[in-house]
């Protein structure tokens, strides 16, 4: 949505005979660089309103001016409209449009005809887009837009012109209004509405936190129990997984240990050879704590390295007990063939063979046995996972795999493997609803077999059935689904932990981002059917 609108803004000064200088690109990533120096946002609207803005500072480069109808109707928008457009923007909890399906190759075509037809000859909408305070308010009739995350409902059938006409409508009286808003925030008219919009999600957190504080003594044993729990820890965590009774949280040389339930964390282990990231980490039913590192090696040293932030680093497993006792290190770099790649998942099953998955490798699996031995590749004609594609121990104790078939028509599903064999066994390919794009977490849902995390959502599924369910569309997250960290608890329940703000060290290929922990908060959500 955000190149739209960004093409939007051109298109309108285009329309404008506006006489915009070469360097007005430049310009804007000048802009851009220097917010990025500063504070991390994931906010895919903040590019936006650095464009608009330097649109505004281009409208005194007017050639001519026409009054059109489309403007007419721009204008006829009060401040108070617009004002609403522009918090919403800030409000936006997602930071870019989502929508609860994709447009048809037929409302695509549709849309840019009427487009047209709405910029050049003024054919309007009789009718506004309905504004709904609830996703459940939807009752699949006509077009919607809910504005916490951005998301528009479409009806299950195809669009009308005038459906179409209203999303075009709103599109439109939305860019106007960053556009106008932004003008007056340039000449110091209005204030910005970041602060106050923080004030108001700040006291909103305060009274959730308040009323969830009360049921946190319920939260290990309750699959149903949802909780919102600010972060009040000290490490500025990149990586997080599900114990057996807690959720490990790593950082650059550490790894802390977090109660179910709690708003902190207690360092478990920092007693690293070297400087040191960990990449994967899982625990087995014994307590045992498998952890994938990435450690880094002298300038000029002869070793298979990688090369991460302008630094070189190693790969190895370490076995830890589950009092932080080093059991076992283990080097991989004999393996680095048969791995292909950094380690992105890992599983163990009850017999103390080591599953991993590496990213940007052909393979399936790289088996290891308890002691660190190379056992067997697992490799498909028909399969392949993503890169990213989950890796987990079902309820029969199985190890299943995330899967998607060859080639142009992909199903995607989960396959368990026969480590015997060394091959896929039981297999099934096409239980993700159509348009789903990955799925990674794969576990033992609370009352269903499965329950998957995916960009789409969370999803659960029982053996036997044709579909996985949706539980929790993407839009309904209780945080931006892009750039947080995740896992599944034994008891079916998907824990995110979102930062909202982020400090940079280094420049260019060196240059790393750390969480800022008084600005990360944990949610954790049932995966669960109702």
């Amino acid at each position: 949505m955000k190149d739209k609108v960004e093409q939007r803004l051109f298109q309108m000064a285009e329309q404008e005979e506006m006489i915009l200088p070469d360097t007005l690109q430049d310009k804007v990533n000048d802009i851009l660089v220097s917010l990025k120096k500063g504070r991390k946002h994931r906010v895919a609207w903040k590019k936006i309103v650095v464009l608009a803005a330097a649109l505004t500072a281009m409208l005194s480069m007017t050639v001519t001016a026409a009054v059109s109808v489309w403007r007419q109707r721009m204008e006829a928008m009060n401040e108070q409209e617009m004002e609403e457009y522009f918090v919403q923007i800030y409000q936006n909890a997602i930071g870019a449009d989502n929508y609860n399906r994709s447009y048809t190759d037929s409302e695509k075509e549709r849309m840019e005809q009427l487009r047209k037809s709405y910029e050049e000859t003024g054919l309007f909408p009789k009718r506004a887009l309905t504004m709904i305070s609830e996703p459940e308010d939807y009752r699949g009739k006509g077009v919607a837009f809910y504005g916490k995350t951005a998301t528009f409902f479409f009806p299950a059938k195809e669009m009308s012109d005038e459906e179409l006409l209203q999303i075009i409508d709103f599109m439109h009286k939305r860019d106007y209004s960053l556009q106008a808003m932004n003008e007056k925030l340039e000449a110091g008219e209005i204030e910005s509405p970041t602060e106050t919009v923080k004030k108001e999600l700040e006291e909103e957190k305060k009274k959730e936190t308040t009323e969830e504080s009360v049921l946190q003594s319920k939260a290990i044993w309750d699959p149903a129990q949802e909780l919102t729990i600010p972060y009040t820890g000290t490490l500025e965590a990149r990586y997080m997984a599900a114990g057996q009774d807690c959720i490990f949280l790593t950082g650059w040389n550490a790894v802390h240990k977090m109660e179910i339930g709690s708003d902190s964390s207690e360092l478990f282990f920092d007693d690293f050879d070297t400087e040191t990231d960990v990449s994967a980490l899982c625990q087995d039913k014994k307590g045992d704590i498998y952890m994938a590192l990435m450690e880094r090696v002298p300038d000029g040293a002869q070793s298979a390295a990688v090369t991460i932030a302008g630094a070189r680093y190693r790969e190895s497993l370490w076995i830890l007990s589950a009092d932080g006792t080093v059991k076992k290190k283990i080097d991989l770099s004999a393996y680095s063939e048969e791995l292909g790649g950094r380690i992105s998942r890992m599983a163990v099953d009850g017999q103390g063979y080591i599953y991993i998955r590496t990213m940007f490798s052909d393979k399936l699996l790289t088996v290891l046995d308890k002691e660190g031995n190379y056992v067997k590749t697992i490799a498909s004609d028909k399969y392949q996972s993503h890169p990213a594609g989950g890796l987990g121990i079902g309820k029969d104790g199985k190890v299943y795999t995330q899967i998607e078939s060859k080639g142009t028509d992909q199903k995607m599903g989960i396959a368990s493997v026969n480590l015997e064999k060394g091959c896929l066994e039981d297999i099934y390919e096409n239980i993700m609803p159509e348009g789903t794009v990955m799925i990674d977490i794969i576990a033992p849902g609370s009352n269903t077999d499965f329950v998957f995390w995916g960009y789409d959502g969370i999803f659960t599924w029982n053996l036997g059935e044709k579909s996985a369910v949706n539980v929790l569309p993407a839009y309904e997250a209780p945080c931006p689904w892009e750039g947080c960290m995740y896992c599944a608890l034994p008891d079916g329940r998907i824990v995110f932990a979102y930062s909202t703000d982020y400090r940079v060290e280094g420049e260019g290929d060196a240059q790393r981002a750390y969480r800022v922990p008084e600005k990360t908060c944990f949610y954790y959500k049932a995966g669960m059917r109702n």
